[in-house]
Formats: structure tokens, sequence, C-alpha cells
């Protein structure tokens, strides 16, 4: 197979910066500004994200079918990259551009629909081809671990612009003008990926037949053959539910804990940076001891990062302190939890057949979408349940007590489980033969 450059890794990567000024925006800043600009309830704002990530897994499904049976002249994923941009840029400006002349019940109507319209429709037709790009770039796993190294550190170094400087831009601009800033930011990006990608993995006349005549409950029968994608799917909940209640509980810790809101910068670069720094180590440590113990030591380092800062919450040093040892931590596992789905799929079309890189990536993508879900509404419930207060300037204890745990100790609990997900994981000791055969059915 045609090999791929580093100019087109790069492009690849550029593609989740594109989702990233689109979706950490939603998942840091969205729950702030519903709360303390639009004046909606917490619980409200938790129950509504959580009920449409439920519905967004359910299009993940739909939606996987639909690429499976996708062919064009631009392959499979590509168009569906450009067909979902501008939804996703649309629905951006939408989400932070509630009328306020509504009442509450109106608003909250207004705030449903448009995070429906983003989180199940746009954002998964966008991010679910997306991920399926890398599985039909390439087949090597070398080729695959360092284009998700490129990827994520595109996406960090995303990740830490929008949360350092969104605060910032809003005191200036408004949350509207600057949701327009990073639509079309956004547009740009995806862009980039579009023209600068090629699929490489063309379909055998097997794959083709048994994607185009089989039926959709064939289609899932066939999946539930792929040993493996249960155990990843329910660590990428783990592991978004993480992520997503990190994400949108940090303004609030950084505000209310440590006590300036402009502090989430600080916290956020020193979650990203040591990141950033460790993942072009991933692919070497890869190719000595292998993705699945890279991971396994990733979340174990995550785990003492974790420990650290919930024993340290209120004091800054050892709160960034804390983050910097989980980043480093972070970086095999965000690399390498995409790179182990493109070898399911691999694993998959070995053992049935047919190959469903649409369908295997719905899968992980709806454990993404719930596990996002469930951590932006306990975020939610959790401020609810707290009793917090937008008008006021202190919070009760109560409430400060609610902020830490969702921002401390909730991924302790949920790092433990991700160690068990992972270990029934591990394609990397039978993955050499897979690609052995597979190459020879394709005539390689």
């Amino acid at each position: 197979m045609e090999k791929v450059s580093f100019k087109e890794k790069l492009a690849f990567g550029f593609g989740d910066v594109g989702c990233n000024f689109v979706w950490t925006t939603v998942s840091a800043f969205l729950t702030l500004y519903y709360t303390d600009s639009v004046g909606l309830s917490a619980a409200v704002v938790g129950t509504i994200m959580l009920v449409t990530r439920l519905l967004d897994g359910v299009t993940d499904l739909c939606f996987g079918t639909i690429l499976d049976r996708t062919h064009t002249k631009w392959g499979k994923a590509r168009p569906w990259i450009l067909w979902s941009t501008p939804m996703m840029a649309i629905g951006l400006i939408l989400l932070f551009h509630v009328p306020m002349g509504l009442e509450n019940t109106g608003k909250i109507i207004y705030a449903a629909l448009t995070y429906v319209f983003v989180a199940a429709f746009a954002y998964t037709a966008s991010n679910l081809s997306y991920n399926a790009l890398l599985s039909l770039m390439t087949d090597d796993q070398q080729t695959r671990a360092s284009a998700s190294t490129i990827r994520f550190i595109c996406t960090m170094l995303t990740a830490i612009t929008i949360s350092s400087v969104t605060i910032p831009l809003v005191g200036k601009f408004g949350w509207g003008t600057t949701s327009v800033i990073y639509a079309l930011l956004s547009v740009a990006a995806f862009m980039i990926t579009f023209f600068g990608t090629k699929e490489r993995y063309v379909p055998s006349k097997t794959d083709e037949e048994g994607t185009k005549n089989g039926s959709v409950v064939e289609g899932f029968l066939t999946l539930f053959k792929n040993r493996y994608f249960i155990s990843i799917t329910l660590l990428f909940v783990i592991t978004y539910l993480i992520q997503g209640a990190g994400s949108g509980i940090g303004v609030y810790f950084a505000r209310d804990i440590l006590g300036d809101a402009n502090i989430y910068g600080l916290i956020s670069v020193a979650s990203m940076i040591p990141m950033i720094i460790a993942l072009p180590l991933f692919p070497i440590m890869t190719g000595k001891i292998g993705k699945w113990k890279c991971m396994m030591g990733g979340l174990v380092l995550q785990f003492i990062g974790a420990v650290i800062v919930l024993l340290g919450a209120s004091n800054l040093t050892v709160v960034l302190f804390g983050l910097a040892i989980k980043a480093v931590g972070v970086a095999p596992n965000t690399a390498g939890v995409f790179a182990i789905v493109a070898d399911a799929i691999d694993y998959g079309e070995w053992k049935t057949g047919v190959r469903q890189d649409g369908l295997t990536n719905s899968a992980t993508s709806f454990g993404m979408k719930v596990g996002t879900g469930l951590g932006s509404a306990l975020v939610g419930w959790g401020l609810a349940f707290g009793q917090y207060d937008a008008s006021l300037a202190v919070q009760s204890e109560s409430a400060l007590r609610v902020i830490k745990f969702l921002y401390a100790g909730l991924p302790i609990l949920g790092l433990v489980l991700a160690m068990i997900f992972l270990g029934f994981s591990n394609i990397d000791k039978i993955h050499p033969q897979i690609e052995r055969d597979l190459n020879q059915r394709r005539g390689k």
C-alpha cells in the first residue's frame, strides 16, 4: 500500500482541529453559558445533554450503516467530512445565540433543539467519518499510530488555545461573536483535511457485496462477532465520561475552588503541554512494547496524577503538578484508543470476511457520545445537587464539595474501570497474523 507522507498525516490531524473548535468550545463552555448567561437551571442543562447524547448514540449507529454503503469518487469518509462541515459551523453559532427575549420554556426548547442538531446530527456525520478515515488511509499499525499522534498533538494545541483565549474573547466580544470566529476556523481546518488526505483502501469484492447486500440487522450481528468492539466501546464510555465531566466542570473548579476563572487557561496548559511533549514518544514506544502496554502504563500514571489532584485540590501548585503527571499518562491513551479501533476493524474483517469501517466506528463513537453525555449530565445534576447558585459570588460548601469531586474524585473511579476494559482489548498479540492474512486475501 502507498506510504502516507508527513504532510498528509498533518492534514489528517487538522480534522481534529476543526472538530475541537466546535466540540471543545461546547464541552468546556456551553454549560457555563447556559447557567450564567442564559439563566437555565444546571439540572435542566444536564438532562438536555444526557438525553441528546443517548439520541446521538442511536444516530451514530444509523450513520455507521450509511457510511459503510457510501461509495463516491472521493471515497467513503471524505465526502461526509465535506458535507457536514457547514452544518457544524452553523450549529456552533446557533448554540451560542439563544434569543434572550424568549421565556424560560422557550429558551429550554431552543437549547434542546440546537444541541440535538449539533450533537446528534452534524457532529455525528463529521466525527464518525473523520474517525473512519484513519483505517481507510492505511492498514499499517505504525503509520496509524504516528498519524494518531500527530492528530492529538493538533487536538491538544487547539484545546489549549480555546481554553486560554475563550474567556478573554467573550469578555471583549461576547459569546455570539466568539462562536462565529471559532466556526470559521473550524471550516478552514476541515477543508485542509478534505483536500490533503487520500483513501487508499479499496474494498474487495467480498466486502462490497457484504456491505451492499447485507441488512442492517445482519450488519449488527456480524459486528457482535468481533470480540473486541464491546470492550473498546466501554473503554470509550469511561474515557469520555471522565473527559466530559472534566471539561464541563473545569471553569467552575478554577473560579470557585482555586479562586479565579482565568486560571482555567493555566490548568488547561498543565493538562496538555506534558501530553504534547509525551505524544511523539508513543509511536516509538509502540514499536518497542506495543500499544496495549503503553496504554495500560498511561492509565496507571493518570491514576497517580488524579490522586494527587484530589489530595491537594485547593492548592494551585499541587493541582498543576498532579495534572502534569496525569497528562503524561493521557498521551498514550489519547493516541492509542483510536488506533486500536482501526485494529479492531481489521480483526472483524479477518474473522468474518466483511469489513465494517463505518459500523465499527459508530459503535465506538456511540460509547464516546454516551460517555461525554453522562459526564456533562453529571456536571449539571451535580451542580443542582450541591445547590449551585449562579447569582452568588461565593458558592455554598455543598456546591464546592460537588465541584471538587467532579473535577478531582470522579476520574479516580473512572480510571479503575478503564483499566478493566482495556484488559479485554489487547489486539497487539494477534495483529501481525491478521495483517498477513488480510494482505494475502487482497493479493498483496
